[in-house]
């Protein structure tokens, strides 16, 4: 009787407790922060705490003890993921130089696979410092739990490593809010990869579109209209604009610009890792790594062609699995049959493949770390290889009337319908 009523006032404690505890997390969920007038305010008026929370009395400037934080920004399709995947898989031994990452383990995390959860910690920690309106927060909501445990870091003195592309989408006041939240370590440093604006380009449009098959409503997109409709949008994710964002708000000596072109080192992650303060083992890790390209380019010019077969009526597209065959299809006959013969193409105007040229130059010379005028005669020469491949579209009309391709259709429909 005594041992039950024991059970009994634990099973009520643990009951209570768990109610408790409930509704304390409650107050660091991201509901909390919406129904202020601005996140950024609740941030800055409770020193990123809730306002009725204690640490909210704590100042600002919390003793720093000599940390360092390290932020990695990309931009896109400089490496990122290749280094962020190399972190993950060696976060012991960034551990042993002395950074911390901002994990943050709950359910949500655990269903994702090994490879996303990193990438996806470090997103929904930089997505708080972009626009709440812009689709990169929409996709990635701002996690607060994250800017709390980095700010539990800080009053550690605890050194911190971030990676992620999305603070490329950072606008004037968001890197004023970055600045700002940095302010709590004793030395920061901002890393940024240049890559030449006219690669640069076609692997942004490459990443953005090459699972258009999974949403019709980009079906039919092309780098072409891309360039000469979108120029504006993506270059203010470029390193270049990126960078005077950064200038306006951090001081040159923190801002480090990492050239995505050198043949020197085996990978972004040795250029990272063997040039930033006190990470002798993850370069050393990162000299003997055998880490691949992890989000390589695509061709696209299979979906352009199965998509305007489909317009024409030649062939039936619909459904991830059948859309999949169709272009598998596609690549096997152009590589086998027609032995890769080359395709027909429609290239971007001369006034927008200029612009392009134009900015590589401007670019070039002002950050490329390994900068020499002397090679620009080679560099005009790889732009034009560019300029009639990667920065042209599939000239989808007469690759459907070529009578190698018309047959195929013909044969793959029929065959298509029996199965």
């Amino acid at each position: 009787m005594v041992r039950a009523s024991y059970a009994a006032i634990i099973i009520f404690a643990l009951f209570v407790a768990v109610i408790v505890s409930n509704q304390i997390i409650s107050k660091w969920n991201w509901t909390y922060y919406q129904s202020k007038p601005s996140a950024f305010a609740t941030i800055q008026q409770a020193q990123y705490y809730p306002e009725d929370h204690p640490e909210a009395q704590i100042k600002a400037d919390y003793p720093r003890n000599g940390s360092r934080a390290i932020i990695h920004m990309g931009p896109h399709k400089t490496g990122t993921t290749t280094i962020q995947r190399f972190t993950f898989h060696h976060k012991l031994i960034l551990k042993e130089d002395g950074y911390e990452l901002l994990e943050v383990t709950n359910k949500e995390d655990n269903l994702r696979s090994k490879r996303k959860k990193i990438i996806i910690n470090s997103v929904n920690f930089a997505t708080c410092f972009i626009d709440p309106q812009h689709e990169g927060r929409i996709r990635y909501p701002c996690d607060p739990d994250r800017l709390l445990h980095g700010l539990d870091l800080a009053r550690k003195g605890s050194n911190v490593f971030i990676s992620s592309e999305a603070f490329a989408k950072m606008d004037e006041e968001g890197v004023a809010m970055l600045e700002n939240y940095l302010s709590h370590w004793s030395d920061v440093t901002i890393i940024l990869f240049y890559r030449r604006y006219y690669e640069w380009l076609p692997s942004l449009f490459n990443h953005e579109n090459k699972r258009w098959y999974r949403d019709e409503s980009k079906w039919g997109e092309n780098i072409v209209d891309f360039l000469e409709e979108n120029s504006e949008t993506y270059h203010s994710y470029y390193v270049w604009s990126l960078l005077q964002r950064l200038r306006r708000k951090f001081d040159e000596k923190n801002i480090i610009l990492m050239d995505f072109h050198d043949k020197s080192t085996r990978g972004p992650e040795e250029t990272l890792f063997c040039n930033i303060p006190n990470a002798t083992e993850m370069c050393n890790a990162a000299r003997s790594s055998k880490e691949e390209n992890l989000n390589p380019s695509v061709n696209l010019d299979y979906f352009d062609l199965a998509y305007g077969a489909k317009k024409e009526g030649m062939v039936s597209m619909s459904g991830t699995k059948k859309t999949t065959k169709l272009l598998k299809a596609i690549e096997k006959y152009h590589n086998t049959n027609l032995t890769g013969a080359k395709f027909e193409r429609v290239c971007a105007s001369s006034t927008i493949l200029e612009r392009i040229w134009s900015m590589t130059l401007a670019a070039d010379s002002k950050l490329n770390p390994r900068n020499n005028p002397d090679n620009y005669d080679e560099m005009r020469l790889d732009f034009e290889k560019s300029a009639s491949t990667k920065l042209c579209k599939l000239d989808v009309a007469k690759t459907l009337n070529n009578p190698a391709w018309k047959n195929f259709f013909d044969a793959y429909n029929k065959v298509d319908h029996k199965t």
